[in-house]
C-alpha cells in the first residue's frame, strides 16, 4: 500500500523538474525579450511586430537608467529616433509605447524616475481618447511599474512567471528549432525607438502608404475624443509640478498626424480642441513662472511636414515624412527633437511647429483655422469627403470645387490610386 504514495511522490517530483527546466529554458532564451539590455539577444532577428514591448521597456528603463527619455504613444515611440549624433554621450531610451494614454505615459514617467531620476522629458501628447486616465495598452500593468527598492525581486520573480506560461514555451522552441519569424532587430536594439527596417516590413503587410491613405480620403476616420479633459488636465498638472521641483526639464509637443488626419480625426470639435490647447499653455506658462525650464511646440495642422503630397497625388508608393497618415516618419522627428531640445525656441520660423505661450496662443488658432480652409481649398481632390472641408467651402460661398487653383502649390491633381 505504500507504493502508491511513493509513485505519486516521484510522478510529482517528476513534474516539478520538468517545469523547472521549461522555465529555466524559457528564461534563458526569453523569445520576447523581456529582461534583456545590452545584450547579445538583442541582435537576435523577431517580429516585426514585436509582443508585449512594455515589458521589455520597463526592464530596460531600470537598467539603464537614462537621462533623456521620450514618453507618448506610438507616434513618439515610431517617429523619435534615439540615434542621433547629439545624443553620443548621452544614456537615452524612446519609453513610448503603443496605445499609451497619458496615464500610462505617466505611469511609464514614474517608473523610470524610481532608480534614476532623467535630466530632461520629452513628451508626445495626443488629442482625443490617448488623452485620458484610463489604461492604453493592455500589457502595460501596474506590476511593472517600479514602487520599491524590491523591484529588481519583483521583477525576477514577474519574468520567472512570465516563463512558464505556454505561449513562452511555443515562441522558445520555435527559437530552438529555428522556424521563428525573422524580419528585423527588436525595438531595444535602437534603444525603445522602432526601426524603419521594422517599419517597411509593418507597411507592407498591411498595404502600405497608400493603400492606408486611401482609407482617409475616400472613408475618413473620424476619432473619438477625450472623456475627462478637466481630470486628465488636472493630472498633468500634478505631474509637471512634481517634476519641475525635481529640476528635471521638460519638452512637450503635439504629435503632427497628417494634415488630412487633423482634418478627419476632430472635424465637429474645433472649439473643444482649440480650449486643450489653451488649457495646456495654461499649466505650462504656470510652471514656467516658477522657474520651470519647460516648452510647449505645437507641431500639428497645415504646415510643411503635415501637408506632404500623398501617394495619390505624387505616384510614389513611399512618403518622406509619413508612413502612413497617423504615424510620422524619423525624418521629422529628427526636426522635431532639433527645435524642441534647446532651452528656446528657433530664431527663425522653421516652417514646423510653433512655440505655444499665453503671448502667441491666440495668433496660432488664428493661423491655424485660416490655414486650414487654404488647405482644404487648395486640396479639393484629397478633402472632397470630409465634412469639415464642406462645410469650410460652404461658409465661403464658394462650393466643394473651389480654391483648386491657388493654395500651397503642391497641387491635388490625382496622378494614380490604389486599388
Amino acid at each position: 500500500m505504500a507504493t502508491y504514495p511513493r509513485y505519486l511522490a516521484y510522478l510529482g517530483l517528476t513534474f516539478l523538474g520538468l517545469l523547472g527546466l521549461v522555465v529555466t529554458i524559457n528564461y534563458q532564451v526569453d523569445p520576447y525579450l523581456i529582461h534583456q539590455w545590452d545584450s547579445p539577444l538583442l541582435q537576435r532577428l523577431t517580429i516585426a511586430q514585436q509582443k508585449i514591448v512594455p515589458w521589455g521597456k520597463t526592464y530596460a528603463a531600470y537598467r539603464y537608467q537614462p537621462d533623456l527619455v521620450f514618453i507618448g504613444s506610438s507616434r513618439t515611440e515610431i517617429g523619435l529616433p534615439t540615434e542621433l549624433p547629439q545624443f553620443a554621450d548621452q544614456r537615452v531610451l524612446n519609453l513610448a509605447i503603443s496605445g499609451a494614454s497619458l496615464k500610462d505615459a505617466i505611469n511609464m514617467l514614474r517608473h523610470t524616475s524610481y532608480f534614476h531620476r532623467p535630466r530632461m522629458v520629452v513628451w508626445g501628447l495626443d488629442y482625443g481618447w490617448l488623452f485620458g486616465l484610463q489604461g492604453g495598452n493592455s500589457d502595460f500593468a501596474e506590476e511593472l511599474i517600479a514602487t520599491s527598492d524590491l523591484y529588481p525581486v519583483k521583477r525576477f520573480l514577474l519574468n520567472l512567471k512570465r516563463a512558464a506560461s505556454w505561449t513562452q514555451t511555443v515562441e522558445t522552441w520555435k527559437i530552438l528549432l529555428g522556424t521563428n519569424t525573422r524580419q528585423c532587430l527588436p525595438i531595444l536594439a535602437s534603444r525603445g525607438h522602432k526601426s524603419d527596417e521594422c517599419l517597411k516590413i509593418i507597411m507592407a503587410d498591411e498595404g502600405g502608404t497608400a493603400f492606408a491613405f486611401d482609407k482617409i480620403i475616400n472613408q475618413g476616420d473620424p476619432s473619438a475624443v477625450p472623456q475627462d479633459t478637466a481630470g486628465t488636465l488636472a493630472a498633468l498638472d500634478q505631474v509637471t509640478q512634481d517634476y519641475c521641483r525635481q529640476g528635471v526639464a521638460l519638452r512637450f509637443f503635439l504629435s503632427p498626424v497628417h494634415a488630412l488626419a487633423e482634418l478627419s480625426y476632430w472635424q465637429d470639435v474645433l472649439p473643444a480642441h482649440e480650449q486643450w490647447k489653451r488649457d495646456l499653455v495654461t499649466i505650462f506658462d504656470q510652471r514656467r513662472q516658477e522657474g520651470c525650464d519647460i516648452r510647449f511646440r505645437d507641431f500639428t495642422g497645415f504646415n510643411r511636414i503635415t501637408t506632404e503630397p500623398v501617394p495619390q497625388v505624387t505616384g510614389k508608393d513611399e512618403m518622406r515624412y509619413y508612413w502612413e497618415y497617423s504615424h510620422y516618419s524619423a525624418e521629422a522627428g529628427k526636426e522635431i527633437l532639433e527645435t524642441l531640445l534647446p532651452a528656446s525656441p528657433p530664431p527663425v520660423d522653421t516652417g514646423f511647429g510653433v512655440d505655444l505661450t499665453g503671448a502667441t496662443i491666440d495668433q496660432h488658432l488664428q493661423n491655424f483655422r485660416r490655414q486650414r480652409g487654404e488647405y482644404c481649398a487648395s486640396h479639393p481632390w484629397e478633402t472632397r469627403n470630409l465634412p469639415a472641408c464642406q462645410r469650410s467651402a460652404a461658409e465661403d460661398g464658394s462650393g466643394s470645387g473651389s480654391g483648386s487653383g491657388s493654395g500651397s502649390g503642391s497641387g491635388s491633381e490625382r496622378v494614380s490610386e490604389s486599388p
